[in-house]
């Protein structure tokens, strides 16, 4: 079980994997989003699409789809872990039970983030993690940090807001994981499986509690409340540099309250359950550097033919779902 991979759901990948660390790590984490014009004029699958669908203004105000080039985006986090021996037995369950503490800095091009988390392994295949972050954001140039999204916003783009209040997070994690070669020891034997639910609360102080927000330059449809997120892993591990190849499957949708604001049907889905589904590898570069590489497809709200222009996301109305290629994402580890 010593070599069985660790879920660390990322502030910015949500979902990427990354190797445990030593006491001291840097990360840097990018991702390429290929464009697409958000189910607009698709079947169940949305293409790759390097062209823009133009929006008209005010008085007929809809939103342009798509871009030429795509997205990205990019973070580093500096962290320092320690670990202690806890709830240790003699059995090769518990034999490696520990507490782990961990604190990090993140830095983006529009956003500052604190994190602590803890967590605990109280036998071989189980973990229990939670933690708490606390952070801020600015504009830079086209790039945003942090805004609110005006109801009816027709005429008028996000109202931004840089340093406006603080964005808070607090969340708890159970994981399960095993490692086939647990039961038959081998250095080509670690088939690994990781199943992850977390539950997270997440706020800006300078939002109501029905107000739409924007962190991070995202799509801007943030809530106060919580999600649920569920992580699934099926992977292979390998004495090799490049030591583990497998497949993701994510999911997230909305708790409590926010799930009856827009309900299925009549408006834009708020009780619509997001998966994700991708292909990942890792590369140990050496003792000290990883890189781990994630392809990912992504099922998302695809809004009637008539609506889905609306500047306003309230204002859609939910058709169906529909998939797309949503990015490539990178997640370098360096120990210091």
């Amino acid at each position: 079980m010593k070599r069985i991979v660790c879920i660390s759901v990322l502030l910015l990948f949500g979902g990427l994997l990354e190797i445990s660390a030593a006491d001291l790590a840097l990360n840097v984490q990018a991702a390429y989003y290929i464009p697409n014009w958000a189910g607009y004029d698709a079947d169940g699958f949305a293409p790759p699409e390097y062209s823009v669908k133009e929006g008209n203004d005010a008085p007929d105000a809809t939103r342009s789809l798509g871009s030429t080039w795509g997205g990205a985006e990019a973070k580093a986090a500096l962290s320092l872990s320690e670990s202690f021996p806890m709830l240790v037995g003699s059995g090769p369950l518990t034999s490696g039970n520990n507490l782990k503490l961990k604190g990090s800095a993140e830095l983006s091009p529009v956003s500052l983030n604190v994190v602590v988390q803890a967590s605990l392994t109280p036998i071989a295949f189980l973990v229990f993690d939670g933690g708490a972050s606390v952070g801020t954001g600015w504009t830079a140039g086209p790039f945003r940090g942090l805004g609110i999204n005006p109801v009816g916003n027709a005429e008028s783009d996000i109202d931004l807001e840089p340093f406006g209040g603080a964005v808070y997070r607090v969340w708890g994690t159970g994981t399960f994981q095993f490692d086939v070669a647990a039961l038959a020891p081998g250095d080509w034997n670690h088939v690994v499986m990781v199943a992850s639910s977390k539950v997270e609360y997440k706020a800006y102080t300078g939002a109501g509690s029905r107000d739409a927000w924007l962190w991070e330059a995202d799509s801007a449809e943030n809530f106060n409340g919580s999600k649920l997120y569920m992580t699934y892993v099926l992977g292979y591990q390998m004495p090799l540099m490049l030591d583990m190849v497998g497949i993701m499957v994510e999911s997230e949708e909305w708790l409590g309250d926010v799930r009856d604001y827009g309900p299925m049907k009549t408006a834009w889905g708020s009780d619509f359950r997001t998966w994700q589904l991708g292909a990942l590898t890792n590369f140990s570069l050496s003792d000290k550097d990883s890189l781990t590489v994630l392809y990912q497809f992504k099922r998302k709200v695809d809004y009637t033919e008539e609506s889905t222009r609306n500047r306003d996301f309230r204002t859609r109305v939910y058709d169906d779902a529909y998939w797309y290629f949503n990015r490539l994402a990178f997640s370098y580890t360096r120990k210091l």
